[in-house]
C-alpha cells in the first residue's frame, strides 16, 4: 500500500511540474495596412473580395512556417487569434476599401440576396516563409464582372520579404506581403473598372 501510495504522489508531482513549465501561448492577428491613394472606382460599383483559397496547409490554428523547401513546422504556442481565411479576406477586403477609399467593398461570403457586381476570386499558393528568413506570398486572382458570372481578367502575383525576428516578425511580414498585394489589386481595379 506505501508503495502505491508513494507512486500515485510521484505521479502527480510530475504531473504537476510538468504543467507548471508548460509555455505560454502566444496569439496573432492579421490587421489591415493600407494608405490612401489617388486610385478611385465609381462610388456605384459594388465589389466583393472572395471567396479566398488557402492551401490546405494553412487550415490549423498553429502558425505555420517553413524550414527547407519541403520541410514544414506547426507551432504549438504561437496559433492565429481566429480562422485564418476569413482573416486573410476580410483584411484584404478592408485594406482594398481604404487604398481605393471606396466603401461599398464587401468580405466573402455576402448574404444570399446581395451579389457585388464585381468580384475577386483569389487562390493562393503560398502564403509562408522561414522565421528570420524569406516569406513569400504567391498567388493568382481572378476579376468578375456580371455579378460573378463572367471572368474579366486573371493575374498572378508574387512577391517575397525578409522576415522579421521570432513569430511575431514573421506575422508582421506576412501582414505587409498582404498589404503589398491589396496596393496592386487596387491599381489594376482602379484601371480596369475606369473604362
Amino acid at each position: 500500500m506505501k508503495k502505491l501510495l508513494a507512486l500515485t504522489v510521484t505521479l502527480c508531482t510530475v504531473l504537476l511540474a510538468s504543467c507548471a513549465s508548460q509555455p505560454p501561448t502566444y496569439f496573432y492577428d492579421l490587421t489591415p495596412q493600407a494608405t490612401v491613394t489617388e486610385d478611385k472606382i465609381d462610388d456605384k460599383i459594388t465589389l466583393g473580395v472572395g471567396p479566398i483559397t488557402l492551401p490546405q496547409l494553412l487550415d490549423r490554428p498553429g502558425i505555420v512556417s517553413r524550414h527547407s523547401e519541403t520541410g514544414v513546422n506547426v507551432a504549438s504556442f504561437h496559433i492565429w487569434a481566429g480562422e485564418l481565411e476569413p482573416t486573410f479576406t476580410r483584411v484584404l477586403a478592408n485594406s482594398i476599401a481604404t487604398n481605393l477609399q471606396h466603401q461599398a467593398v464587401w468580405a466573402s461570403p455576402w448574404d444570399n440576396r446581395f451579389r457585388p457586381e464585381y468580384q475577386l476570386r483569389v487562390f493562393v499558393d503560398r502564403f509562408s516563409g522561414e522565421i528570420n528568413g524569406p516569406v513569400e506570398l504567391s498567388l493568382s486572382w481572378s476579376l468578375l464582372g456580371d455579378y460573378g458570372q463572367t471572368v474579366m481578367n486573371t493575374y498572378r502575383y508574387r512577391r517575397s520579404v525578409e522576415s522579421g525576428e521570432g513569430y511575431q516578425g514573421y506575422v508582421d511580414s506576412l501582414n505587409e506581403l498582404l498589404a503589398g498585394f491589396a496596393g496592386e489589386v487596387a491599381e489594376i481595379l482602379a484601371k480596369e473598372l475606369s473604362q
